[in-house]
């Protein structure tokens, strides 16, 4: 692991092997200071731009112009509803504002949650890897792969992808109660992340991973058994969502967008996309233009074929022993947490950046396990290799951060990325004609149009600034 470590003599360090770079070192967890200053000062680096950023797309909606957080006695006349505490964390932010929508406090509170949730998985990845090789290190490695990933950028500096970090706050915290058989903490924390965001309905699931990897001889019963708090709980969460009015709307709406069948195809394209941003992540974008199935063609048969290839091996490898358990356990980690947004129920938006933020802690374990294991006879180099990977993903984050810094650069990156998204076009268009830039706007709205004849939002929009601005429109062309 990395931290400062007091000097050793001769025989020590022939039986605990240290490599250094700089100050740091890359040792083992009892010669460690403090990780978790670590961790936090490296998040901290990575997201120190992010106060600078401005409420953006759903933060509209959800945030500045929703009633029912405006403050908390609005918030408890809005009640019962989905999703009440975390709408509980916006009201609070806004009463500590003294009823404005003070960025400060959101963008504080969301980088807390982020900070606290590295540090529950170092705990929970430390008590997973128990009696493994080298588990200092990778459960560090793998809490500040976390930490700096800039895939995490919507979840932590969008203010409204706060439902992400708020409910997997709670629902790690549940894991890490439950691996430390506290079972009363654990069923508290799981019904507060059901409070926050209806997804973690998985938590049960997830804990049956964690008992497999944990005790593989165990009967699929005595597991099943050791969960059953969290079994009955979710199931009276589920009830209860299904009695909510609101709640059945939306599953409508959902299941009128399109046929399940058709989305579970559809997400097989989806998954690798966001397997892809998080391997790769210096093409992030807030709102992709995914492709939508509608008749089969070999993308369709290619990205299905790959996608079940990969559920299916990492089933197999759940099954075998040693370092297989472990590929197998992250990667059914990653399909587990993908499931409620990116299975068969359908979305408005086939995929989102925001909804790797629980999936992608398996990927985490599992980069860490790797490069550990790849360079466990050259510590100097493993210190070196992790260095520059955390710094690297810190400094992308920090670029990544800027997107944020105002509507007009991030409905421009967009754009930039998508060039076909009409959407992306109208929103830089509304953007541009608050911040008295018209001709600019309605240069905006027409390409829009021009992507989607029937985007009847462009045309209102376009058609209210031009009451305002008609010279502007005059020397646009029309389409």
């Amino acid at each position: 692991m990395w931290g400062l470590k007091r000097r050793l003599g001769k025989a020590q360090r022939a039986q605990q092997p240290v490599a250094m770079l700089g100050t740091l070192r890359f040792a083992q967890p009892t010669t460690l200071a403090h990780p978790p200053a670590l961790i936090a000062g490296l998040a901290l680096l990575a997201y120190w731009n992010a106060f600078a950023g401005s409420f953006q797309f759903d933060d509209y909606k959800v945030i500045v112009d929703n009633p029912a957080v405006a403050s908390l006695a609005a918030w408890w006349q809005s009640m019962p509803g989905i999703r009440p505490l975390l709408k509980f964390s916006y009201a609070l932010n806004r009463e500590l504002a003294h009823g404005d929508a003070g960025l400060f406090g959101f963008h504080a509170a969301n980088l807390a949650l982020h900070v606290g949730n590295a540090l529950l998985l170092l705990g929970i990845a430390r008590r997973l890897l128990t009696g493994r090789e080298n588990s200092g290190r990778v459960a560090l490695l793998a809490a500040l792969i976390f930490a700096v990933h800039p895939v995490h950028s919507e979840a932590v500096t969008m203010i409204s992808g706060r439902s992400m970090a708020l409910m997997a706050f709670f629902y790690l915290g549940s894991l890490l109660a439950y691996l430390d058989q506290r079972r009363g903490w654990s069923l508290a924390a799981f019904a507060a992340a059901l409070a926050v965001r209806e997804t973690a309905l998985t938590l049960p699931l997830a804990l049956l991973l964690v008992e497999r990897l944990r005790t593989p001889d165990q009967p699929f019963r005595a597991a099943l058994l050791r969960g059953g708090g969290h079994w009955l709980l979710a199931a009276l969460a589920a009830s209860a969502l299904l009695l909510l009015p609101y709640f059945r709307h939306l599953a409508a709406v959902s299941l009128a967008t399109r046929p399940p069948l058709d989305n579970l195809i559809t997400q097989s394209a989806a998954v690798l996309y966001l397997l892809r941003q998080w391997l790769w992540p210096l093409a992030l974008d807030a709102d992709p233009l995914l492709p939508v199935f509608s008749h089969w063609n070999g993308f369709w048969l290619a990205s299905t074929t790959l996608s079940i290839g990969l559920f299916i091996g990492a089933l197999f490898a759940w099954r075998k022993a040693g370092g297989a358990r472990w590929i197998g356990f992250g990667m059914l980690w990653f399909f587990l947490h993908l499931a409620p947004t990116n299975s068969l129920l359908p979305r408005l938006d086939v995929a989102n950046e925001r909804h790797l933020y629980l999936a992608s802690a398996g990927l985490c374990l599992l980069a860490a396990l790797w490069l550990t294991r790849s360079l466990q006879t050259r510590p100097r180099l493993l210190a070196g290799v992790a260095s520059v990977l955390v710094l690297g993903l810190a400094l992308t984050t920090l670029a990544r951060n800027t997107v944020y810094r105002d509507e007009i650069t991030f409905w421009t990156d967009i754009t930039a990325k998508n060039p076909g998204n009409s959407r992306a076009y109208n929103n830089l268009g509304y953007a541009l004609a608050r911040s008295d830039r018209p001709a600019a706007a309605v240069a905006a709205y027409n390409q829009a149009i021009r992507l989607d004849p029937a985007d009847f939002t462009s045309r209102l929009n376009r058609r209210a600034l031009c009451r305002k601005a008609a010279a502007q429109c005059e020397k646009t062309d029309t389409p």
